[in-house]
């Protein structure tokens, strides 16, 4: 059973991050469309724009897990890719920057795909197998996030970005019905009303502020990023023909590096230990991330992306199965939706200090404040792994 709605789960995340990516990444030139055109306020707004999902996401993430463990993971699944369906429909539509806000400001309410599916899998699949799944789960992202800039890229440019936010709905809706119709999952009675604990004595469990922080940094790292990111590209190549294109091409090309990645990083995991392989990836990251500000040419961006995406696709697979290994299978919805909201905190706010220190301090800049950020937290975990006497 658990195979098969695994299976249903993955290939589900694989369409409806292919239609968030068909054209989220191109906001901010989106943003141009609808009437801001100096290329600082371009960044500014896009990182208001980025972040506001973030927000809602936080405050909506622990009622929905709250609501999987009880009423089922697979109807909060469905609910977030008809919910994302939605979004994408009114974002073709929108007028103005201030329509697109509220569109993200509902994405963040009523969508969280990643969390969902991850949360269904993670709820059936057995323990020995949870690196490997969890792993595939971030592949199946990471391959959705590949195929969706490269060929929204190509939509973008030639049928101009409504087309390609309508085209995305239909995929995240397709998405929708494979769950619906074809995944199970086991809830008995017994388990839907046995005693849960509270969000304040979930927060209390050993290690789970380990699982947080390390979800936190990723988010925040790369997502500080976003707004300047697809402006780097423009700068570089400084021909506005065929933009989408290239950089769809380059975000595809890394996010296909990324889902390889993902995948036999969660699988190593499994055997060598997640803290291991989490500070490694960490100390990567930093690294290509301090790449990318010296990048002046789009082929060594793109070698210190491939870097970076590598890096960063142990980090969140770990920490789900950290928090599958330590959390009992009753509360499991309840504690991935507490870890989600606080670490989406970082989803919030990078695009938001991105935006802002871009136009600021230029926008290269967010890559140094991710190196940083990487950074530090190898050296916390380390640290922390150490006075806990916890083997390295």
């Amino acid at each position: 059973m658990w195979k098969r709605t695994f299976i249903c789960a993955f290939i589900a995340q694989i369409l409806s991050i292919l239609g968030f990516s068909f054209a989220l990444p191109f906001l901010p030139f989106f943003i141009s469309e609808l009437g801001i055109k100096d290329i600082s306020s371009q960044t500014y707004w896009a990182g208001i724009i980025l972040s506001a999902s973030g927000f809602t996401f936080t405050i909506f993430s622990p009622v929905w897990g709250h609501l999987a463990d009880k009423y089922g993971r697979k109807a909060m699944v469905v609910r977030s890719m008809f919910g994302g369906t939605l979004i994408l429909f009114l974002m073709s539509i929108v007028k103005n920057v201030k329509q697109l806000l509220i569109c993200r400001l509902l994405q963040g309410a009523l969508t969280g795909t990643i969390v969902a599916s991850v949360t269904l899998v993670a709820s059936v699949v057995p323990i020995e197998k949870s690196g490997f799944t969890l792993g595939m789960m971030q592949a199946a992202v990471s391959i959705g996030n590949s195929i969706g800039p490269f060929i929204g890229g190509f939509f973008a440019d030639r049928f101009g970005y409504r087309n390609t936010f309508r085209i995305g709905g239909l995929l995240t809706f397709l998405g929708g019905l494979l769950v619906f119709f074809f995944a199970r999952e086991n809830i008995t009675k017994k388990e839907t009303n046995k005693e849960t604990m509270s969000f304040k004595d979930i927060l209390k469990i050993k290690g789970l502020w380990i699982a947080i922080i390390i979800m936190f940094a990723v988010r925040f790292s790369n997502t500080i990023i976003n707004p300047s990111f697809p402006l780097v590209i423009k700068e570089i190549i400084a021909s506005s023909q065929r933009l989408n294109t290239i950089t769809g091409i380059i975000i595809g090309i890394a996010a296909m590096i990324e889902g390889i990645s993902a995948a036999l990083i969660g699988n190593i995991g499994d055997k060598k230990g997640y803290f291991t392989i989490t500070i490694n990836c960490f100390i990567f990251a930093a690294l290509s991330s301090l790449g990318h500000f010296f990048s002046y040419s789009i082929l060594v961006l793109l070698f210190f992306r491939i870097l970076y995406v590598a890096s960063v696709a142990g980090l969140i697979p770990s920490a789900n199965s950290i928090i599958k290994k330590i959390i009992e299978e009753n509360i499991i919805g309840k504690a991935y939706g507490i870890v989600t909201s606080i670490s989406m905190l970082g989803f919030a706010f990078g695009p938001l200090i991105g935006g802002y220190t871009g136009k600021i301090l230029g926008i290269r800049t967010p890559f140094l404040i991710t190196a940083i950020t990487q950074s530090t937290v190898s050296i916390f975990l380390i640290i922390y792994l150490k006075k806990l006497k916890i083997k390295i």
